[in-house]
């Protein structure tokens, strides 16, 4: 089990109100990849959640872009004050202990590299790529899973220095982008061959 992800979301679980602004100050360094986890933590099943893909894939969005510019979390003062119930944050808490369960068991390659400031870059053009998938209102199975797997397991690489798992996480939002463009090339020569 990641024990720097359980051990941070036990900090957050402590507070008395939990906010996204409380979340990212009481975080300090980690608050990115942990902000991350939490906004995507609802789509790491099958069904897709219309609506609220939207909104939390926004919030990844922004941390991606922190991640390679200002290297800490950016957020609107109205996402400051967005407030999770203790109640929805018992369900993110036991999904991060079931997922990272996985991880530790695949969590083998801690490398220096994975805290470089190249490697920070691609994570956060990663993790922005990915969210923009996420974003989108796609009422198909796994279109927010897959997504949200790719920015799961490089935030947890990333929490845990673990290039194995980072590398994953790349070479999902790859696939993530080749399927998309050959779903819109197949789309365009369909369309094209019916006028």
């Amino acid at each position: 089990m990641s024990e720097k992800l359980i051990s941070a979301l036990n900090k957050v679980n402590s507070m008395k109100a939990i906010t996204l602004g409380a979340v990212a100050d009481h975080l300090e360094k980690e608050a990115i990849v942990i902000l991350c986890i939490v906004a995507i933590l609802p789509f790491m099943q099958p069904i897709p959640i219309p609506g609220l893909s939207s909104l939390l894939g926004f919030i990844v969005v922004l941390q991606g872009v922190g991640l390679i510019v200002l290297g800490k979390p950016i957020l609107t003062e109205r996402l400051k004050n967005v407030v999770i119930s203790h109640e929805k944050f018992s369900v993110i808490f036991k999904a991060a202990s079931k997922f990272s369960k996985f991880t530790s068991k695949i969590s083998t390659f801690k490398h220096p590299i994975v805290n470089s400031r190249t490697n920070q870059i691609i994570a956060g053009i990663s993790i922005i790529i990915s969210s923009v998938f996420l974003s989108l209102p796609l009422p198909i199975p796994f279109s927010n899973f897959v997504p949200a797997l790719s920015i799961f397991l490089v935030c947890i690489g990333l929490l845990e220095e673990d290039l194995f798992l980072v590398l994953m996480g790349y070479g999902i939002t790859f696939a993530v982008v080749w399927m998309a463009t050959f779903s819109y090339q197949f789309i365009m020569e369909q369309v094209q061959n019916w006028f």
